[in-house]
């Protein structure tokens, strides 16, 4: 799990500012508490996670999506340092929000395309200074023999009668493919990169977002891109696939609706929609290869195995 402090320690940290409650993690990935922040007339429910170790740019963010209407989170207080000097962790209160899980429905997915797409129109033309920028692929050619090496690894373990040709092939090109994606004239903004039924809760007024710590200074499509590909990861919604057709469109269009492209992000599309899938999709099916929840494996499969252009059309 990520975050090497324990709970006494944070809760050190944070002092009389809130009380952390007892019980095992929130989140099977890393270490997320429930807790109770004073100070009002009413404790507010609150969660406590790891942030990043300079969270100033993130938390000028979050702000600024929440004083423009997006509904996700925002610090409760200033992040507190566990630890000395560089190699101090950082740790926050969030609000604890209320609301159901993904239901594997389209419309759920349509609220989760309509909040990606706020969420972007929202960060359009913000100069966050500090703001971390994206992290590209290498083209190294050992880099990409080892990926190429990794899948087929991966495929015989895990799903013997898949035929993982496709994506191998693709792997072989990825080079000139980075290429075309990093030279193009795209919108950048701060993404989340990370907007996923996980990540999301649900309520009568629509999706809300709950984790932006894997934002970066992105090329928009890129994100859009994650949402098509990754949107199912590790949920037990996912029903053992990918997103099909009808929820990808669901999903789409009211992106769209909410967050209208450019004329270039329409045509970088399926360039970006490959890289991202090979760039994000080839850990996930290797090294970061999760059997839990049930179905997870099947929606690797599925992803392993699909033609993304087929699947994800822009419309």
């Amino acid at each position: 799990m990520l975050g090497m402090a324990d709970r006494q320690e944070v809760q050190t940290a944070f002092g009389d500012l809130l009380t952390i409650d007892g019980g095992d993690s929130l989140s099977p990935w890393s270490e997320v508490w429930g807790a109770r922040v004073h100070g009002g007339a009413e404790d507010v429910p609150a969660v406590v996670k790891q942030t990043w170790r300079r969270p100033e740019p993130l938390e000028a963010w979050q702000r600024t999506l929440v004083a423009r209407g997006i509904r996700t989170i925002a610090p409760l207080g200033p992040a507190v340092a566990v630890g000395d000097g560089d190699d101090a962790e950082r740790w926050v209160a969030y609000p604890r929000l209320a609301g159901r899980e993904w239901d594997g429905g389209a419309d759920d997915l349509a609220a989760a395309g309509r909040l990606l797409g706020q969420l972007h129109a929202a960060s359009e033309g913000l100069a966050i200074d500090g703001f971390p920028g994206f992290e590209w692929g290498s083209p190294d050619r050992a880099s990409i023999d080892e990926d190429i090496e990794a899948i087929r690894d991966a495929a015989a373990e895990h799903w013997p009668g898949a035929d993982a040709s496709r994506w191998i092939a693709q792997l072989d090109d990825f080079a000139p493919l980075l290429e075309r994606v990093r030279a193009a004239d795209v919108p950048q903004l701060p993404a989340s990169l990370d907007h996923r039924a996980d990540n999301l809760l649900f309520d009568a007024e629509g999706a809300l977002m709950l984790d932006l710590e894997n934002a970066a200074l992105a090329p928009r499509i890129l994100d859009v891109a994650v949402a098509a590909l990754l949107f199912p990861l590790e949920h037990p919604g996912s029903g053992g696939s990918a997103l099909g057709g009808e929820e990808w469109a669901a999903f789409r269009d009211a992106y769209l609706e909410a967050c209208p492209l450019t004329r270039q992000e329409r045509e970088l599309w399926p360039t970006a929609l490959t890289y991202m899938k090979l760039e994000w999709g080839t850990w996930h099916l290797t090294e970061g290869v999760e059997a839990e929840p049930e179905g997870n494996l099947g929606y690797l499969e599925d992803l392993l195995t699909l033609d993304e252009h087929e699947r994800f059309p822009l419309g």
